[in-house]
């Protein structure tokens, strides 16, 4: 993570005073300019571009057979075997591929993981609060509290 504890704490401390875990709960997003942004976990939608086309059934099918035998031979493979589906695949393949090109990685799934990965963090102790990393075609959804007494001073002068 390229940002300092010292940066993230007050956002931590936020979380802190929650009674219960709800979607209003703080989370952070730093983006691919290493800017720290402060949202809620029902805002998430507001900083990552979500595709629904990217979580259909088929085009998960799709893109795990492309991983495997390559993107030509895969829809070569989804082509033969949707006999009367096949315009609808089509139809999901041009607009997942019209998400990609507009940077929309993210599917509904991803939110629904990042969501339980906040409640996992929030129910830990120390808790801990969800921090999303923004790549270039990805992202780290990671968890973090504050650092132990032996780690804090190293990690604050790092930069």
């Amino acid at each position: 993570m390229k940002k300092n504890w010292s940066e993230i704490e007050r956002h931590w401390q936020k979380l802190q005073g929650m009674i219960a875990f709800d979607l209003t709960a703080p989370c952070i997003v730093i983006d691919q300019r290493d800017e720290l942004m402060e949202t809620t976990l029902s805002n998430l939608t507001n900083h990552l571009r979500v595709s629904t086309a990217l979580a259909t059934p088929q085009m998960k099918y799709y893109m795990s057979l492309a991983k495997k035998i390559g993107p030509e031979k895969a829809m070569q493979e989804m082509l033969k075997a949707m006999d009367q589906e096949t315009e609808e695949f089509v139809a999901l393949y041009n607009e997942a591929k019209n998400d990609i090109a507009r940077d929309c990685y993210a599917t509904v799934d991803d939110l629904v993981d990042a969501i339980n990965t906040a409640r996992k963090g929030f129910k830990s102790n120390p808790r801990k609060i969800l921090v999303i990393q923004m790549n270039n075609k990805d992202a780290d959804i990671l968890l973090v509290a504050p650092p132990t007494q032996e780690w804090s001073d190293d990690l604050d002068l790092e930069n």
